[in-house]
């Protein structure tokens, strides 16, 4: 398996702890929903700096945040502890449907927001998530505009020119810019 750059991978979590003493160890991932990733045949984690690709023979729900992992060639307590505080790493395509949605979001930081009444209204701050219900932080000036993350407000989203085009609902804008 070639390993491929950082930059092209998804960081999924890092190991947080030993799982006993056979090798297995905790992983804490940033997902919403771990048992989207029971399947998964492999990962890289980052031990020192070097991407290193590993099978996985098990992984196992344990709470919404953490689940039993054990590698392949990983046998041993002794060696489990090398891997405590490492980042893991997934490919892309091995990215639950919900975490692609949520990755694609959080690109948005940075873009400009043209609001087709009002203009051009400040840049994207950042993607909060709000109980499935995530909101777009737009900075203008020093005021914040929250902005649900709604399919109906959007109108097009330029990657290349990094502009994101939305129709707020009316009075929304007025209303944070107001207080």
């Amino acid at each position: 398996m070639e390993t491929p750059q950082r930059e092209d991978l998804h960081c999924l979590g890092y190991f947080s702890r030993l799982h006993g003493y056979k090798g297995e160890l905790t992983a804490n991932l940033d997902t919403p929903d771990i048992k989207d990733y029971e399947d998964l045949k492999h990962i890289f984690v980052d031990i020192r700096g070097q991407l290193i690709p590993f099978f996985i023979e098990l992984i196992e729900y344990k709470t919404n945040t953490t689940a039993k992992v054990k590698l392949e060639g990983i046998d041993s307590e002794e060696k489990a502890k090398q891997l405590v505080k490492c980042s893991i790493y997934i490919q892309p395509e091995d990215l639950s449907e919900t975490d692609h949605d949520k990755v694609a979001l959080r690109s948005l930081e940075g873009f400009q927001v043209m609001d087709e009444e009002k203009g051009n209204i400040g840049k994207v701050l950042r993607i909060e998530e709000l109980n499935n219900n995530p909101l777009m932080v737009i900075m203008f000036g020093k005021k914040e505009i929250l902005l649900p993350l709604h399919e109906d407000f959007f109108r097009k989203i330029d990657r290349k020119k990094k502009v994101v085009e939305i129709a707020a609902p009316p009075g929304l804008i007025d209303f944070y810019l107001e207080q």
